[in-house]
């Protein structure tokens, strides 16, 4: 049984009908959006609404997208208008909400047991120094971090 089918609860309610049709509407509109934008574009196009005046608002993920969009919105009229839309302008709008926040993984730096002894066997080779200094804080380091995490 369809949702939108005449049998389905949105059936009986002629303003859930309108509603459904112009959902299908502006979904396929979103679909011709993508499908005229350069393909590294496409996936950054959102949403779709109709502002004033016949002015087609794209909501994208960030402000490089949108500028794109800008430079790409006389070719993507032309299709859309070739398509059946018929848009006066095109205007991006950026979602913050939609922006994905970037995950921060923190990298694990500790060295592994055989990097440990070919880097305790280097220190042992260089002359006393600065340069054997640092290469020896560094193995004490990472023996530290070990004895934390063990």
């Amino acid at each position: 049984m369809s949702l939108f089918g005449h049998s389905g609860f949105i059936g009986k309610d002629r303003e859930l009908l309108r509603l459904a049709a112009r959902i299908s509407e502006l979904n396929h509109l979103l679909e011709a959006v993508r499908r005229h934008v350069p393909p590294e574009l496409a996936s950054s196009c959102v949403s779709v609404a109709w502002g004033p005046g016949e002015t087609l608002l794209v909501g994208v993920r960030s402000s490089a997208a949108a500028a794109r969009l800008r430079v790409a919105a006389p070719q993507l009229r032309d299709a859309l208008s070739a398509a059946g839309w018929q848009a006066s302008a095109i205007r991006p709008r950026v979602q913050v909400a939609m922006q994905q926040e970037k995950s921060r993984v923190n990298k694990d730096l500790r060295f592994s047991a055989s990097a440990c002894t070919a880097f305790e066997q280097l220190a042992d080779s260089l002359e006393a120094g600065p340069l054997k200094d640092a290469v020896t804080a560094l193995v004490a380091h990472q023996h530290r971090r070990m004895g934390k995490k063990s």
